[in-house]
């Protein structure tokens, strides 16, 4: 599989739907995007973590327009339900019920964080959406703690990828799609690894070299 980093960043602004619709238009199986929650209670895709000093989540949607930062809110990406598979990486933690509230009903989505509590959380509520955990680094027992998160994906940096770590965490049914090799060179290595799939910033180039193997 391949996932839109972002969209199709390289080509369009990133997290907006021109990026997504741009890899989807060159072949991707979807795309992964960034969640947040301002203070007014809008969600939003949004991938830093500041605003010049601010964090983003201390600006309302109209203070950011004001500032000029364009920003979709998360309801747009309803449409995509169904037609493509979304990584919904959810920046910050406290508003679990919230974006669960916004994706119900939604399908073929993955709800995925750093923030590992995040998906704990969603695990025991049983909320019924597939969860991933990202990761950096190479995590001792890292197939053993993504079973006991419930997550059955898996995105972990892709130079930290091994035959280990991916026949690993196949055993234990999670699937392994790394971020953000943009090369053939890593796309060789990953599949040889046995890797689901890849998120990259160059959808495009991906589908291309995967249209020649």
């Amino acid at each position: 599989m391949i996932f839109g980093h972002r969209g199709s960043p390289e080509r369009f602004p990133e997290n907006t739907i021109p990026s997504f619709d741009a890899a989807l238009d060159a072949g991707a199986d979807g795309f992964e995007t960034d969640l947040r929650l301002l203070a007014d209670g809008t969600a939003v895709l949004y991938h830093d973590d500041d605003i010049g000093e601010m964090p983003v989540e201390s600006f309302s949607i109209a203070q950011l327009s004001e500032k000029g930062v364009a920003v979709e809110r998360l309801d747009r990406l309803g449409p995509y339900s169904g037609r493509t598979t979304m990584v919904l990486e959810i920046k910050r933690s406290k508003w679990e019920d919230v974006v669960v509230e916004h994706v119900s009903g939604w399908r073929d989505i993955v709800l995925a964080s750093f923030d590992h509590s995040i998906i704990g959380t969603l695990h025991r509520r049983g909320t019924g959406v597939p969860l991933g955990i990202t990761v950096y680094g190479y995590i001792d027992g890292l197939a053993e703690y993504a079973a006991r998160l419930g997550a059955g994906w898996c995105f972990p940096a892709y130079r930290y990828v091994d035959e280990v770590m991916v026949s690993s965490l196949h055993e234990r049914n999670v699937k392994v799609v790394p971020w953000t090799p943009n090369r053939a060179v890593d796309w060789e290595r990953l599949r040889a690894a046995g890797c689901d799939g890849v998120i990259t910033d160059v959808p495009d180039k991906a589908v291309a070299w995967r249209s020649q193997a």
